[in-house]
């Protein structure tokens, strides 16, 4: 989805006065709502990494206030383990959910139903293309970026706290961590770069879009927050 399409979504949220700060540190919050959840119930990082994918494609096309993110968040993570072939018991998830937030008001078929309204949402367009093996193959092609490895994992688990993994491909995400990583490590690959056959300004995005997050979103925000903006929507 190109991003400037992206920017006007959520129209709805929008015009009740959230401001695309409100709706990123929303989006910031549910990211790692998930991970909590998929950490809670050892599910490995790419099911939890598709379960973001999800729950931003669904913001995408809908609003906060068409569905509560408290049960979208744990709907995507139940669909994303059947999808990954890391299948967890919805009873168990529920069990999680209730121990994580004291008080969560949902019961079983809710989340069950919610898991039918996503499919429904996402016209069963279910498959996500990681960049974790993009990643692996650029690392191993040439020893000389060997050293960026670590930084540019780092960054790969951190994209997926913007909305880059609904934007751009998955190369071009693994691309443009290791050229944040570079930057971290004051190499400079940009000749390298040059030689891959892919849109640089692509990578360059990807790279931004992580430092602006770096920046203004590193830090979720607070429970009671992300109540007060979601009485907004």
């Amino acid at each position: 989805m190109p991003k400037e399409r992206l920017l006007r979504c959520q129209q709805e949220d929008r015009a009740k006065g959230l401001l695309e700060s409100h709706i990123q540190q929303l989006k910031v919050y549910f990211t790692q709502y998930i991970y909590d959840m998929a950490n809670s119930i050892k599910l490995r990082q790419r099911v939890a990494a598709t379960a973001v994918v999800y729950f931003r494609r669904l913001c995408a096309g809908s609003s906060f206030s068409r569905h509560d993110p408290h049960l979208v968040a744990p709907g995507c993570l139940y669909l994303a383990s059947k999808v990954e072939e890391s299948v967890v018991a919805a009873k168990l998830l529920l069990a999680s959910m209730k121990r994580l937030r004291p008080g969560w008001q949902y019961e079983l078929k809710d989340l069950l139903d919610m898991e039918m309204v996503i499919l429904e949402e996402l016209d069963t367009h279910l498959v996500v293309f990681s960049p974790y093996l993009s990643l692996t193959k650029i690392l191993e092609s040439d020893a000389q970026l060997a050293d960026l490895g670590q930084n540019a994992w780092a960054a790969l688990n951190d994209v997926y706290r913007t909305d880059a993994p609904i934007i751009y491909a998955p190369h071009v995400l693994a691309l443009g961590c290791l050229y944040l990583a570079s930057v971290i490590c004051s190499r400079d690959i940009t000749a390298w770069l040059e030689g891959v056959d892919v849109d640089t300004n692509q990578i360059y995005a990807v790279a931004l879009e992580l430092i602006s997050m770096y920046e203004s979103y590193r830090v979720p925000i607070s429970q009671e927050e992300c109540a007060r903006l979601l009485a907004v929507a």
